[in-house]
C-alpha cells in the first residue's frame, strides 16, 4: 500500500517516538540495574548515594532534591555522555566548556577572571602574618597556563590577564616578604603545564624551585635525581570538559631515592617513609602521588646535611617541589590553610624554630581562595 505524505510524516512521528522512548527506557533500566558508585574518578568526588525515605524529608521537600542529586550522580553511562556532549559542542564551534578553552597543541587552559577584592584581602592576610615574624619570608607566587601558554588560547578567548594580577600582587606585598616570580622561567621550558591538568609539570616545579633556593643564599647540590613517568594521565581540566578527541598526557615527577625522610600526617596520626605515594599511579588522580595528596598538616623529617627548618605555606603545586626541598631542610612543616584551622601559624613557627617561610600559591588559588583569612 502506497502511504500518501500525511501517512508518512506521521510513521515518521511514531518511529521517533519510540526511538526516544527505547533510549529513554535504556537509561532508566541501565540506571536502576547498574550499581551505585560511591566516587567519581573522573570528577574527583564522592557520588550522592541513594536517599533515605522519611517523614520528615517527604514534608520538607527534601526529598525530591536528594532523589535529583542521586540520580544526576547516578545515571547509567554519565561519563560517556559528558565525553559525548563536550564532543558534540566543540564540533560545531564551541571553544569553551565549564570555563576551560580547547587550545592549540592539545592544551585545556582554565579561563581566569580577577577577582580583585578577595586578592587584596588575601594579600593583606599574608603582609599581616609576615609582620608578626622574625624569619626571613618568600612568596613564590606562581602563574598558571593561561598566562605561560597565552599564545595556545583559540581566537576570542575572553580571560583576564595573570600578569596583571601578578603586578597587583607584587606592589602590594608588605616589605618583610621576598617576592619570586618564575614567569620568564617558565617560558623557557618546552613543557611547563600538563595539557590536560591545572598543575605545572616536574620539569617546571623542579626548576622553579632551584632558581628560588639559589635566589635565598642556598647552594644547589648535586643529587642524582631518578625522573619517573606514568602514562595515560587526564587531569583536573579534562575532568571539566571531556571531550573523545583529547589525548593524555604523561605525568612525572622527580626523587631522591638515597634520601630518607620520614613523613608525618598530623591529624590523620599516620607516618609514611616515602614522599610519594604509588597507589596514585594506577588511579586517573596521579598528582595526589605527591605526598598522597593534600592535608592540613604535614612534618617532613629528612636526613640531609642541613639544620634548617622551612614551613611551607602552599596549594597543591607546592607538592610537587617538596621532593626537591627535602634536600636542603632537615625539616619541613607544611600547611594548608584550606584544611588547617586549629591553631596560630605564627605560634608555630615560633614552637617549632623555624629559620624560614615560604609561601608559595599558585596566582589562580591567590584569586579564588577564601582560607587564608586562618593566617589571623
Amino acid at each position: 500500500m502506497k502511504l500518501d505524505d500525511k501517512q508518512r510524516s506521521r510513521l515518521s512521528c511514531i518511529i521517533l517516538i519510540c526511538v526516544f522512548a527505547v533510549f529513554l527506557l535504556a537509561f532508566v533500566v541501565g540506571t536502576i540495574l547498574s550499581e551505585d558508585r560511591d566516587f567519581s574518578e573522573m570528577e574527583n568526588r564522592t557520588l550522592a548515594q541513594k536517599p533515605e525515605i522519611s517523614k520528615e524529608a517527604v514534608s520538607s521537600g527534601k526529598l525530591d532534591d536528594d532523589f535529583e542529586e542521586y540520580y544526576s550522580d547516578q545515571i547509567f553511562l554519565k561519563d560517556a555522555l559528558m565525553a559525548m556532549k563536550t564532543t558534540c559542542d566543540y564540533a560545531v564551534g564551541k571553544t569553551c566548556q565549564n570555563g576551560v578553552f580547547f587550545g592549540s597543541d592539545g592544551y585545556m587552559l582554565q579561563q581566569y577572571i580577577e577577582d580583585t577584592e578577595n586578592v587584596e584581602a588575601n594579600i593583606s592576610y599574608l603582609n599581616d602574618f609576615a609582620k608578626k615574624l622574625d624569619v626571613d619570608v618568600d612568596l613564590l607566587l606562581v602563574p598558571n597556563s593561561i598566562a605561560v601558554n597565552s599564545d595556545k588560547l583559540p581566537i576570542g578567548a575572553f580571560t583576564d590577564d595573570q600578569l596583571e594580577t601578578v603586578s597587583l600582587i607584587e606592589n602590594s606585598l608588605d616589605e618583610n616578604i621576598a617576592f619570586f616570580n618564575p614567569y620568564e622561567i617558565l617560558c623557557e621550558l618546552e613543557q611547563a603545564y600538563y595539557r590536560t591538568d591545572h598543575h605545572w609539570t616536574a620539569a617546571a616545579a623542579k626548576t622553579t624551585i632551584e632558581q628560588w633556593l639559589l635566589s635565598a643564599g642556598f647552594q644547589l647540590k648535586d643529587i642524582d635525581y631518578s625522573y619517573n613517568q606514568t602514562e595515560n594521565f587526564y587531569g583536573s581540566l579534562y575532568s571539566k570538559a571531556p571531550a573523545a578527541f583529547v589525548k593524555p598526557d604523561t605525568f612525572d615527577y622527580y626523587e631522591n631515592p638515597t634520601l630518607n625522610v620520614t613523613v608525618e600526617y598530623v591529624s590523620e596520626s599516620s607516618r609514611s617513609d616515602s614522599l610519594i605515594d604509588e597507589s596514585y599511579l594506577d588511579k586517573k588522580d596521579k598528582y595526589s602521588s605527591l605526598l598522597g595528596g593534600n592535608f592540613s598538616q604535614i612534618k617532613i623529617t629528612s636526613e640531609c646535611e642541613s639544620d634548617e627548618k622551612l614551613l611551607l605555606l602552599k596549594d597543591s603545586y607546592a607538592n610537587a617541589v617538596v621532593p626537591i626541598l627535602a634536600n636542603y631542610f632537615s625539616e619541613i612543616y607544611i600547611i594548608d590553610l584550606r584544611y588547617f584551622h586549629f591553631e596560630s601559624v605564627s605560634k608555630l613557627v615560633e614552637e617549632q624554630g623555624i629559620d624560614r617561610v615560604l609561601m608559595l600559591y599558585n596566582v589562580d588559588f591567590i584569586n579564588e581562595d577564601k582560607n587564608f583569612v586562618w593566617l589571623e
